[in-house]
């Protein structure tokens, strides 16, 4: 018996060095309560895959909470339900949660997954320029969406302005853009991968490619009295969507497992090229700049006076990433 209880201690300690060794609290042991965390996404994209691993490989449950995940397809319904209170955590581009804190939503932004995003533009085999698509049509997920905000990037570096040049219109997701291009009735779609594997396979072509622009195209954002209330249960979630980051960049084979589940494409090459194109657009550290943002409001105020004068460090709170690397977190994990 005094055996056992020996060691019985011993393991005991062991896992308060390996809890302690990352930065976290003893209450995070499997067999301890899960706080309830309800979280969205809003597209189905091969950028999104590190924060399905999360969900998929049981790294929210490491560190304590029980994510209730929802996909939701549209910006503006995804803020409404941030609003709301019937998301606590949300990830999305950073435009739709810029303009709802303009317009005087509690909100705010405590990490960037992604500063860049393979989003590109194809448009029908008979267009070559940018410049051909004037007087013509180009399909975006939503108005308010990562695709919209690098469709105007894209027209105002070649000179056209959208509305006034170029009509933009919202298909509802993707695969609706998708599916409008290739049946015709628009000249151009913005698309991300894997669909825009498809997109090559019937033969539509890429005109413009978004990597390397900067943009915050993947960020958490949550109301700042969830914040103020439940500050633990937000750290948490950052470390495992770090994790997740983390899994994607070192894991091939596990991140392409996940992206197929969820994209739905089972073909290995789409898969693969997917990869590529997202491999290095997240960021392990997941630090909100007031760079991204500032770009936003760049864009955001040829129409509104009030992204004119916004200062960017007012749409976000460095404070957890902050806290997470000054105790070694990010290091120990990248390390590892």
């Amino acid at each position: 018996m005094a055996t056992y209880k020996v060691l019985c201690s011993f393991r005991c300690f062991c896992l308060l060095l390996t809890i302690c060794g990352f930065g976290l609290k003893p209450v995070l042991a499997a067999s301890a309560p899960k706080d309830k965390v309800s979280s969205a996404y809003t597209t189905i994209g091969g950028i999104l895959t590190p924060f399905w691993i999360s969900h998929e490989k049981g790294i929210f449950q490491k560190y304590g909470l029980d994510v209730n995940l929802k996909f939701i397809s549209s910006g503006p319904v995804i803020v409404s339900a941030l609003v709301a209170g019937e998301v606590d955590i949300t990830t999305a581009g950073a435009e739709p949660i810029v303009s709802a804190i303009l317009e005087g939503a509690e909100l705010t932004i405590i990490g960037f997954i992604a500063t860049t995003t393979p989003i590109m533009l194809y448009v029908q085999p008979s267009i070559a320029q940018m410049e051909q698509l004037k007087g013509g049509i180009v399909a975006v997920s939503r108005l308010t969406s990562s695709s919209a905000y690098m469709l105007k990037v894209a027209l105002r570096q070649a000179g056209l302005e959208p509305i006034k040049d170029v009509t933009v219109i919202q298909a509802g997701g993707i695969p609706e853009a998708f599916a409008a291009l290739q049946g015709g009735r628009v000249q151009g779609a913005m698309l991300s991968p894997p669909t825009t594997y498809k997109a090559e396979a019937v033969g539509l072509k890429r005109l413009w490619n978004g990597l390397g622009v900067q943009y915050p195209s993947l960020i958490l954002a949550t109301r700042k009295a969830f914040l103020k209330a439940s500050e633990d249960v937000a750290l948490r979630f950052l470390q495992a969507v770090s994790e997740g980051v983390h899994i994607f960049k070192t894991d091939r084979e596990a991140a392409l497992a996940v992206m197929s589940k969820y994209t739905k494409v089972t073909d290995r090459k789409p898969l693969d090229n997917t990869y590529n194109d997202n491999k290095d657009v997240h960021t392990l550290t997941l630090r909100p700049a007031g760079d991204g943002i500032k770009s936003i409001l760049e864009t955001l105020a040829v129409t509104s006076p009030k992204a004119a004068s916004a200062k960017p460090e007012d749409f976000i709170d460095p404070r957890l990433v902050q806290k997470l690397e000054d105790g070694g977190f990010f290091k120990k994990l990248g390390g590892r």
